[in-house]
């Protein structure tokens, strides 16, 4: 009678243990479910997609970022390879800039953030969340220039589709040499030298 009481409670406890990694497992589960209905679906950037959608939109959070100047600003995902790729190219670029700003979203944000060494400001956890829904980001990477006041004046899918728009210098019109056109040598009527009469 001893052993039955004995197998009956290990097969309780081992009921009981089972139920506890179950709900450990639905607990993780829901975690991640969250985490996607605040980021949505990142992984790579939706076909199509059109980043100039994005020029035009003011984003007051990026100016604070930004220090009140133009700059390049990055948005990237963790789970995203190609934002791994792109980091290097951006983080090359930014020191070319007024001012630049890395938003990485996702976790963990380590490896994005160590490619992105260089960088004078990097945004990450529930931050970033808050930069992406502000602009609407709807796919990763993108790359933006943005303004003074935080207005997107410029975006796109690679880097350098967003540093400082170059001032395009005053028409000057590239002269060649003059053409020199060969004039025939005028005729030259040879004139008979005049009589001169012996006095």
């Amino acid at each position: 009678m001893i052993f039955l009481v004995v197998a009956v409670v290990l097969l309780a406890a081992l009921c009981c243990f089972e139920l506890l990694v179950l709900f450990a497992v639905l607990r993780r589960l829901r975690e991640h479910e969250e985490r996607f209905a605040v980021l949505g679906d990142h992984a790579s950037a939706p076909e199509p997609y059109d980043y100039a959608e994005l020029e035009g939109r003011a984003a007051p959070s990026l100016a604070t970022l930004l220090s009140g100047e133009a700059g390049l600003v990055g948005f990237f995902d963790v789970n995203c390879d190609t934002c791994h790729d792109k980091a290097p190219a951006f983080t090359r670029l930014a020191p070319e800039q007024q001012a630049a700003c890395a938003i990485v979203a996702g976790s963990p944000p380590d490896e994005l953030v160590g490619l992105l060494d260089g960088v004078r400001t990097v945004v990450t956890g529930p931050e970033s969340d808050k930069l992406v829904k502000e602009l609407g980001i709807q796919a990763f990477p993108t790359f933006l220039y943005v303004g003074p006041t935080g207005v997107v004046e410029r975006a796109g899918f690679e880097p350098a589709d967003a540093v400082a728009p170059a001032h395009e210098p005053e028409a000057v019109t590239e002269h060649g040499p003059e053409a020199v056109t060969e004039h025939e040598p005028q005729a030259v009527t040879a004139h008979e030298p005049e009589a001169v009469t012996a006095r």
